[in-house]
């Protein structure tokens, strides 16, 4: 038997005939990622921007080490790194995790985040691979 839902046959039958609007694939993506629980999201946003953050260091200590080096001002490649991480953390949270209690709302930008995040990621992993990969080798 089924199970009640409270509605008549001629309800039901009038649903089933609706035809279904189709979702875009990109709301779909949205929606699965927000439905995360707030853990998994925290730890996502976490680590896209620990992967920011060591996607951009080589470049800023390159271009701080060739034009800008001083002993005055050591610290400021890890400052501009850690900046950027922040600021990566921070429009994570903004996107995917939100304020206690609130459910983030749904929007284009939270696929976009999850995809340059990922991309980040990637990126970083192939670079970590890469380096040991060439740490590796023999001596000529």
């Amino acid at each position: 038997m089924s199970k009640q839902s409270g509605k008549s046959l001629k309800q039901a039958r009038i649903e089933r005939s609706q035809p279904t609007v189709p979702v875009a694939a990109s709301t779909v993506w949205v929606r699965r990622i927000l439905g995360w629980s707030r853990l998994v999201r925290i730890i996502v946003v976490t680590i896209f921007a620990l992967a920011a953050t060591t996607a951009v260091f080589p470049v800023v200590d390159s271009v701080y080490l060739a034009n800008f080096f001083s002993d005055e001002t050591r610290i400021l490649p890890s400052i501009i790194a850690a900046g950027v991480g922040i600021i990566m953390y921070v429009v994570g949270w903004w996107f995917l995790v939100g304020t206690r209690g609130e459910q983030p709302p749904e929007r284009f930008e939270v696929v976009i985040y999850f995809v340059c995040g990922v991309v980040l990621t990637v990126f970083v992993l192939t670079l970590i691979m890469n380096g040991y990969s060439v740490a590796t080798l023999p001596d000529v």
